[in-house]
């Protein structure tokens, strides 16, 4: 008789159920593996603050600067960025682009600083306040998740 391995505890932890409701329809869906998440920004304080709830609640977090978040997100092939911004929008922009360009792009969180005013005038790029409750933040990691662009196929990335 063969014995049946147990997995550790913390990897049955991570198998996270996921209730989406498109069209008005329930759907349940129960992911295999945590999301990971890539944060770049300058803010130490912030980047590990929130690594640490993230990863208690069972995503994979990875932190990186601002310099080296194309290289960290491909190599980590990241599922959900979350991009701290300085007030420029063309960089931002610049940056999205860049991160929407990979091979398997990633949904992109901008976290912007400041009350309502300064999140508006992100308008158009999905965007998150800094110090949100980490629920809010892991409701919009859930969304950004759910529409993440699909990966590009060996003949559309060749046009590229």
């Amino acid at each position: 008789m063969r014995t049946r391995r147990r997995r550790p505890h913390r990897y049955r932890e991570t198998c996270w159920r996921v209730t989406t409701s498109p069209a008005g329809a329930d759907v349940n869906v129960r992911r295999l593996q945590p999301l990971r998440v890539l944060l770049s920004g300058r803010d130490r304080r912030f980047l590990r603050v929130t690594s640490f709830l993230l990863s208690q609640r069972g995503y994979d977090v990875y932190d990186t600067s601002p310099r080296k978040t194309l290289e960290t997100a491909e190599r980590a092939r990241a599922d959900v960025v979350l991009l701290e911004t300085d007030h420029s929008r063309a960089v931002a922009a610049r940056k999205i682009a860049a991160l929407q360009a990979l091979a398997v792009a990633p949904s992109v969180l901008l976290v912007v600083e400041g009350d309502d005013e300064e999140q508006e005038r992100w308008q158009g790029l999905p965007a998150v306040r800094k110090w949100t409750p980490i629920e809010l933040l892991v409701e919009q990691i859930e969304a950004a998740a759910l529409a993440r662009p699909a990966p590009l196929t060996e003949s559309e990335r060749a046009y590229l």
